[in-house]
């Protein structure tokens, strides 16, 4: 019996215009009804995430900058938040490109250090409170992801430069084709999965889960009713028990939730 769904944001349950499915509501109150919870798991940072949940904030869980931060029902259940020191490592290594974007995601905000018109619209998309900074000393806050943007492409540009970083306790992940996420090490979406279950008490044999990029391998791995989708990389493909029948960009998984529980969608 499923008891928690999960699902990805970003090529996901988000279509490619970043647009959650029209019958999201409906299917989420249908979950309600029968006892089981919704989660979104996701590199975003926590308050972009709430703001395409406003009216069911306090009705859902969160998991947010891949795993760093966990919270259900407007409470914190777990947070991993990055050193000082290790921040400094980041920014160091990022100070060496040019025309990329850092984002230093806290509780309050992403704080964005100086970049190009271009790379700070691409940075506004998936975090909803951006602070301009420019320089560490502005900040006051808890910091539980750093988010890097390289519109050249990531794997193949930047990735090289940062994953050393990984000598000294921290997390490189390639998120998209052009971002990097940093995190503590032992910090990803399969943890933070794993505090969730362990706070309600449920099982991964009770948990269904989608996903489509790197970022979602820890994440299906928690899951016995794991799901790739159609549009996913094959590298998840190759993880995940399932593929749905449907891409983000059609509804691909309210559909298969809807096919597994058996229910009607409204449109």
């Amino acid at each position: 019996m499923i008891k928690l769904i999960i699902s990805d944001m970003d090529g996901t349950l988000l279509n490619s215009n970043h647009e959650l499915p029209q019958d999201f509501m409906h299917v989420f109150e249908t979950l309600q009804e029968r006892g089981i919870y919704f989660c979104v798991a996701s590199g975003r940072q926590y308050l972009s995430l709430l703001s395409f949940f406003a009216p069911i904030k306090d009705k859902m869980a969160f998991i947010s900058e891949n795993g760093a931060f966990v919270s259900i029902n407007g409470k914190e259940v777990y947070q991993n938040a990055i050193s000082p020191y290790h921040i400094q490592q980041v920014v160091a290594r990022y100070k060496q490109f040019s025309d990329m974007a850092i984002g230093l995601c806290g509780k309050k905000a992403t704080y964005l250090l100086p970049t190009t018109p271009y790379a700070e619209e691409q940075v506004n998309i998936y975090h909803h409170t951006v602070e301009k900074v420019t320089d560490l000393s502005q900040i006051d806050d808890t910091i539980s992801q750093i988010t890097i943007l390289d519109p050249i492409g990531a794997r193949e540009h930047s990735f090289p430069a940062f994953s050393s970083l990984s000598q000294e306790g921290l997390k490189i992940t390639i998120s998209g084709a052009y971002w990097i996420d940093i995190t503590n090490e032992g910090v990803n979406k399969g943890v933070a999965v794993t505090a969730l279950q362990e706070f309600l008490g449920i099982f991964p044999e009770e948990t269904m889960a989608f996903g489509d990029y790197l970022n979602d391998l820890e994440l299906l791995k928690r899951a016995s009713y794991s799901y790739a989708m159609k549009n996913a990389q094959e590298e998840v493909k190759q993880v995940a028990f399932y593929e749905t029948k449907d891409d983000n960009n059609h509804n691909g998984v309210l559909k298969t939730i809807c096919e597994v529980l058996k229910i009607p969608l409204s449109s």
